[in-house]
């Protein structure tokens, strides 16, 4: 087994929008934390595994298949398989902005290919999944999910915890969305504490199923220090896990890739069935919603420029857990449809889709607006889900 992994500074070289709030239409310069392309690599006899956790709010399925057709020409080798997630950060730069992507694509491809290989033998991976608040919690007044999860992923050489995943799902908006920096959000944030932690052990990160979760009702502030806050709280969280004497079974790798057609309608939205309860910041995402669903009526295009017609769902095989990645802004009520002890929801994934609500979903929010899947299209997702 070989590995190899890279910290990569994706921050733009010139001034840009944020992506990720509707008010962000101001360009800045200002980083409070540094934003990164964290890339994993791992490569055996029969595959070679590449996966990229940006701090981005999204990452396009056409940039991802460019970039692993650049790296399979360069390398000559057909296995590469790239995976590209993001940490949905609301505070990156502007990947809407072609020329800081033209920019990201030409330093993802440069750094990648200058990735250092290294001999590590025979590899051992351990998985620790709890329940966890820490940082959000469904963000639907009257909704409840149960399925917020931090979950640890640990490489080891002999006793060397050379590598660690951190799995989270909830909305890295902490934060107001008129902050005046850019930032990597609690994840960032978490894992610079880690880094600090354990020297010794290289970090990356994967976004769980947090189309319904944010810390709107865990916060108490939308200022950094409200943000380490709740950063702490999780950092704390693994710490205990670290503490646990996990059962290691040996690394293999393994993968499935699935391609899905997209069928989209614009069902109307009874507006009648707002709830009454409702607190003043979700009536206002409500109206952004309703202003975001006659745009895309209007003009038939998806946030970065159309309706998404395909994605491309993978499932990776550790051993010890099993990594789904799935593009949409998917709600945490579809992990229910994967194996509770190991296996794992990664959004924001391979490509970058809208809200995906569960079917007959009752409650009026400003993701369903933006929801335009066909009933058919989720029965196909539930079903790939289920047997992938």
């Amino acid at each position: 087994m070989k590995y190899a992994f890279k910290k990569i500074n994706i921050a733009s070289p010139f001034p840009t929008r944020q992506c990720g709030h509707s008010c962000q239409t101001e360009k800045l310069f200002v980083y409070h934390d540094p934003l990164y392309a964290r890339v994993t690599a791992f490569r055996d006899e029969e595959n070679w595994i590449i996966h990229y956790s940006m701090d981005l709010l999204a990452f396009d399925l056409k940039h991802r298949n460019e970039l692993q057709e650049q790296l399979r020409e360069y390398y000559r080798d057909d296995r590469i398989l790239v995976l590209t997630s993001t940490t949905h950060t609301h505070y990156a730069n502007d990947v809407r902005d072609p020329e800081y992507v033209a920019c990201l694509m030409k330093l993802l491809y440069e750094q990648s290919i200058l990735m250092e290989y290294e001999e590590i033998g025979d590899v051992t991976a351990s998985f620790q999944k709890i329940r966890s608040t820490a940082v959000g919690k469904s963000r639907i007044s009257g909704y409840e999910t149960n399925n917020e999860y931090l979950s640890l992923i640990r490489f080891y050489r002999e006793d060397d915890n050379f590598l660690s995943i951190v799995y989270y799902n909830a909305h890295p908006t902490v934060l107001k969305a008129d902050t005046p920096y850019f930032s990597a959000e609690y994840p960032g944030y978490v894992l610079k504490r880690l880094e600090d932690s354990h020297p010794d052990t290289d970090f990356t990160f994967l976004q769980g199923a947090a189309g319904d979760i944010s810390s709107r009702f865990v916060r108490d502030g939308q200022d950094y220090e409200a943000m380490a806050k709740l950063g702490d709280a999780l950092y704390d969280q693994i710490q205990d896990l670290y503490k646990e004497d996990a059962e290691r079974v040996p690394l293999m790798i393994r993968y499935k890739a699935v391609p899905i057609e997209y069928e989209h309608e614009f069902t109307p939205i009874d507006l009648s069935r707002i709830r009454s309860d409702l607190s003043e910041r979700e009536m206002e995402t409500i109206r952004l919603g309703q202003i975001e669903r006659a745009k895309l009526e209007q003009s038939s295009n998806q946030i970065f420029g159309r309706l998404i017609k395909e994605a491309l769902i993978v499932a990776l095989d550790l051993g010890c857990a099993r990594l789904v990645f799935f593009p949409n802004e998917i709600f945490s009520w579809y992990m229910n449809f994967l194996k509770e002890d190991n296996e794992l929801l990664v959004s924001y994934s391979n490509g970058y889709g809208p809200y995906v609500l569960p079917p007959d979903f009752e409650y009026i929010t400003y993701e369903m607006f933006t929801d335009t899947l066909t009933r058919e299209t989720k029965e196909k997702l539930i079903d790939i889900l289920k047997t992938i």
